[in-house]
C-alpha cells in the first residue's frame, strides 16, 4: 500500500462498500470502538454522508457525517451522548456537519489520509452552504492507551487530565494550550484550524482511554 496516500482518490461510499467499511473497523479500532454492520447500515439508512480514501482494494480510512439543522452552540440541545450525536438523520437546512468517525488505517497514518478527508468534508460543508464542521474528539491522554488496545499509543498525561476535570467540574474552557497538550486534540486543531466547544463526559464509556470524555471541535466555515 501506498504508506503517503499523496493521490488517494475518494469518493462517497454506500452499502454496497461495506466489506471495505467492516475491514477497516476491524483493522483500525480496538474491539469496544468498532461499529458493528448493523450499526452503519442504520447510519447509511438515516441519510449519513461516508468518505472513503481508497487505495488499491482497501480503504486506507473513512470520515463519517451527517447533515444536521442543528445549532452546535446551544448546548442544550447538543447530543449527550455518541450513540446520539452518531445517530441524527439527515436533516434541513444544512447547518452543520456532524463528523463522528475519522477512521485511519494504522498504515497510514502520519500520511495526508486524515487531512484529504478533512478537506473533502470542507468542501462538501461549502457547497451546502453548512455554516459549522464539528466533531468529537477523542482525548487519550487522559488515561493512556497501549499497543494491545490501540494503535494511538498515546501516553496518559496527569496535567492534561486535571484540565478535562476541571473543565467539566466548572465548565470554564481551559487556555487552548492545555487542551492541545493531547496530541490527537493538537492533531484536530493544526489540521483543522477549529476551536474547543464543550468537554463531554460519559459521551464514549467504552473509550477508556479518554475516560469516556470527548472534547467537541468546531470549524466556522464563514470565517
Amino acid at each position: 500500500m501506498n504508506v503517503e496516500s499523496n493521490a488517494l482518490p475518494i469518493r462517497k461510499l454506500d452499502a454496497d462498500d461495506m466489506p471495505l467499511l467492516m475491514e477497516l473497523e476491524a483493522a483500525a479500532w480496538a474491539g469496544p470502538l468498532r461499529a458493528s454492520e448493523a450499526t452503519i447500515r442504520r447510519r447509511l439508512a438515516l441519510g449519513h454522508t461516508m468518505l472513503g480514501a481508497i487505495d488499491g482494494d482497501a480503504l486506507a480510512g473513512t470520515l463519517c457525517f451527517t447533515e444536521t439543522s442543528q445549532d452546535p452552540l446551544v448546548r442544550a440541545d447538543f447530543p449527550t451522548n455518541f450513540d446520539a450525536f452518531a445517530s441524527l438523520p439527515r436533516s434541513e437546512p444544512v447547518h452543520s456537519l456532524y463528523a463522528y468517525n475519522l477512521c485511519v488505517r494504522p498504515s497510514h497514518r502520519g500520511g495526508n489520509t486524515a487531512i484529504r478527508l478533512l478537506k473533502e468534508m470542507e468542501h462538501h460543508g461549502r457547497r451546502l452552504g453548512a455554516r459549522w464542521l464539528i466533531g468529537d474528539g477523542r482525548c487519550s491522554a487522559y488515561a493512556g492507551s497501549s499497543g494491545d488496545e490501540d494503535d494511538d499509543k498515546v501516553r496518559s498525561d496527569p496535567r492534561f487530565r486535571t484540565t478535562i476535570d476541571r473543565w467539566n467540574e466548572t465548565g470554564i474552557r481551559p487556555p487552548l494550550e492545555e487542551i492541545i497538550r493531547d496530541p490527537l486534540l493538537r492533531l484536530h486543531y493544526r489540521v483543522y484550524d477549529c476551536e474547543f466547544l464543550y468537554v463531554m463526559p460519559d459521551f464514549f464509556p467504552q473509550d477508556a482511554a479518554s475516560g469516556g470524555f470527548r472534547v467537541i471541535s468546531a470549524k466556522d466555515l464563514k470565517k
